[in-house]
């Protein structure tokens, strides 16, 4: 096994990171090679994580390269909380503080691109948690032919009823008047110091964004417009622990499905036990995607 530093750039002129995990020599400098997989897995990290800070992630990629199969960790430009970078308008500042959700659709075509000029003929979009509902996302708004297959690791649902409702409504409903606030006053690029769904700086505008009546990320609502097999996992405890945004989601999920007539694409499995993290469950999380990727 080999790992190699790559990098993209999106339409709009963002620069990604990211690192690939090869079965072999062969296949790493053998472009036009028999040997060469066919296939990749590429990997978006969770809200503030980034392609090489999670122990998930890392446990994914050197458990699922074979010999038909590459695994590419990448970076959204949601990466960190906060980073300066460039793109075509000039440099300003990047991360989960000032993201807005749906450019992940550029940087998830910006790395399938790549995947396509490296020669490659099929990708696995794989999320963890934000990473998740970015994956689906962008299959609700563009749908490259090279994408045959989803795998969505704990997603949230980002549903802003659920939230106004939820144990900790008192929390969202001062957290999301202070991005309004700012917001009415012409701030909305203002950072807002939040405490949920848990402690962060924030700009209003990306708040707003992310949480707001809209429900653009809400993923039981994306589920409808999902056109290639997708595998939904979560853990049994994170489904019962108190937090709104997974209370009883894998339920909601099959009843979603099934109303939808998507049985035959669309699959929710629960790791009994694990939460939202998988730490003391990654080896059964890891027997999951396996056996998701080896039936495509």
């Amino acid at each position: 096994m080999i790992v190699e530093l790559v990098k993209t750039q999106t339409r709009d002129g963002v620069r990604l990171d990211g690192v690939i995990t090869r079965e072999s020599v062969l296949a790493a400098n053998a472009v036009a090679s028999d040997s060469k997989p066919t296939g990749l897995i590429v990997c978006l990290h969770g809200v503030g994580s980034n392609f090489y800070g999670s122990t998930m992630m890392n446990v994914l990629a050197e458990g699922l390269h074979t010999e038909q199969w590459d695994v590419l960790r990448v970076n959204t430009r949601g990466h960190d909380y906060c980073y300066v970078g460039s793109f075509k308008m000039g440099a300003r500042r990047f991360g989960s503080g000032y993201e807005t959700v749906a450019d992940c659709v550029q940087d998830i075509t910006a790395w399938v691109q790549w995947a396509e000029q490296a020669g490659y003929e099929r990708v696995v979009l794989l999320g963890h948690s934000l990473g998740a509902i970015k994956t689906v996302f962008s299959q609700s708004q563009e749908t490259p032919d090279l994408v045959v297959a989803v795998l969505a690791i704990s997603p949230p649902r980002l549903e802003h009823e659920i939230f106004l409702v939820g144990e900790r409504s008192g929390e969202f409903r001062a957290s999301f008047s202070a991005a309004e606030d700012l917001i009415a006053k012409g701030l909305a690029d203002e950072l807002v110091d939040v405490t949920f769904p848990f402690p962060l700086l924030i700009t209003a505008a990306s708040y707003v964004d992310k949480y707001g009546s809209q429900d653009r990320y809400n993923i039981v609502k994306l589920v409808e417009h999902l056109k290639v097999p997708t595998h939904f996992i979560y853990g049994g405890s994170e489904l019962t622990d108190g937090n709104t945004a997974f209370a009883g989601l894998a339920d909601i999920l099959v009843d979603k499905v099934r109303d939808s007539e998507l049985d035959d694409l669309v699959s929710v499995e629960v790791i009994a036990g694990a939460d939202h993290l998988y730490m003391r469950h990654l080896d059964v999380l890891l027997a999951s995607a396996q056996r998701f990727v080896d039936a495509l």
